[in-house]
């Protein structure tokens, strides 16, 4: 029977990709190996994982030596090769990090980066992007709310009535649509922008405003992933937005191309136009951000506006998005195994294929790896 190891994350990311009831749903398949108190920073018990079937393991080399699939959200793989042979998968992000490829290439590797799985219907239920985009948009709204200076609800007392927080939120995909169902149910005004001309029906069907910009790019073979677009439509978007800017109390941006450093959609002259007391939460934050002023994982101040740059703020709601993520790797484990004598050929298993025993065999990742040497 297949040995399947969950490493446990850094400090800095309180997640883990298999709960206990992940464990539960894979018992009878493989022998699931966690690593002692992988889950606990994300509200999962050593006993827990126990009770649902799974072996504890104490450390990372012995976890890894022991199992034939080892499973973790980024990449942890960097002391050389293993006995055996291993598949490893993850969420690696290697279209932003390509570098990191040459760590599992040896002999017996096999990597699947879940970052790649496609945006189909037959793959919806291993969609990791879509279950860390809903997180992070929500926690966005939440964290906004917070530093604001201004209420998100309209609020009558008998001191007078406080008129609802408006919210601009840049990017429309998952974490932008849940940052707008997010901050419309808190009571916000808010109006939405995204390059897609696709989304405004699901804007609008939020109860947000759509801002529209004529010219943009807009490949339907895109996945449902933003287009890179042109320097001069990207400039006509910085114009609009910078009047929307100016009367915002909080501006959400969530725009990322794969691959692609996140598009400047936020410049330093908009953020000084912006009202004192004013929150920007950028989520693009890890790629460069959508705004000229972020910093990743730090709080900027620059003329009284708020700028915070996240890069892991779905580890923020750790215990959700870890049942969440869990349901994504099993479902992708439960097809690999399933499929697994015919991976090159698969929509989905080809996709999400890095290395194939030691070899880099990612078209996508291959081409940005070429640029990066």
């Amino acid at each position: 029977m297949v040995r399947i190891g969950v490493l446990k994350e850094t400090a800095d990311r309180r997640l883990t990709v298999l709960a206990p009831s992940g464990v539960e749903r894979l018992k009878d398949k493989a022998v699931i190996l966690v690593q002692r108190d992988a889950g606990r920073a994300a509200g999962f018990t050593n006993e827990a994982y126990e009770a649902a079937g799974a072996r504890l393991v104490d450390g990372k080399q012995e976890l890894m030596a022991g199992s034939d699939i080892i499973l973790s959200y980024g990449h942890h793989h960097t002391d050389g090769p293993l006995s055996g042979e291993k598949t490893f998968i993850g969420i690696f992000n290697f279209l932003w990090e390509p570098q990191n490829v040459a760590h599992y290439q040896h002999p017996g590797f096999t990597v699947h980066s879940l970052d790649l799985i496609p945006r189909s219907t037959l793959a919806q239920a291993m969609d990791v992007l879509s279950s860390v985009g809903s997180i992070s948009g929500y926690q966005a709204v939440l964290l906004a709310a917070e530093r604001s200076l201004a209420t998100v609800p309209m609020i009558t007392s008998a001191g007078g009535t406080l008129r609802p927080a408006k919210f601009l939120v840049m990017g429309a995909g998952v974490a932008g649509l849940q940052a707008i169902a997010t901050a419309r149910r808190l009571g916000a005004v808010v109006k939405a922008y995204d390059v897609r001309t696709a989304s405004k029906e699901e804007v609008e069907s939020l109860g947000a405003t759509f801002i529209e910009v004529e010219g943009s790019v807009d490949d339907r073979s895109a996945g449902g992933y933003a287009t890179e677009q042109t320097e001069e439509f990207l400039q006509r978007v910085r114009d609009r937005i910078h009047l929307e800017a100016s009367q915002a109390d909080v501006i959400i941006t969530t725009a990322r191309v794969p691959g692609r450093k996140a598009p400047l959609l936020i410049t330093e002259e908009m953020v000084m136009s912006m009202k004192p007391g004013a929150v920007i939460v950028d989520i693009a934050a890890a790629t460069g951000g959508n705004c000229a002023l972020t910093e990743p994982n730090k709080t900027v101040m620059r003329n009284e506006v708020t700028i915070l740059g996240p890069t892991s703020i779905e580890s923020s709601c750790a215990h959700s998005t870890s049942f969440l993520l869990s349901n994504n790797y099993v479902a992708f484990i439960e097809y690999l195994l399933e499929h697994q004598e015919q991976i090159a050929d698969d929509p989905i298993l080809g996709s999400t294929l890095v290395v194939k025993d030691g070899e880099s065999v990612n078209q996508r990742v291959l081409a940005l790896h070429g640029a990066a040497n």
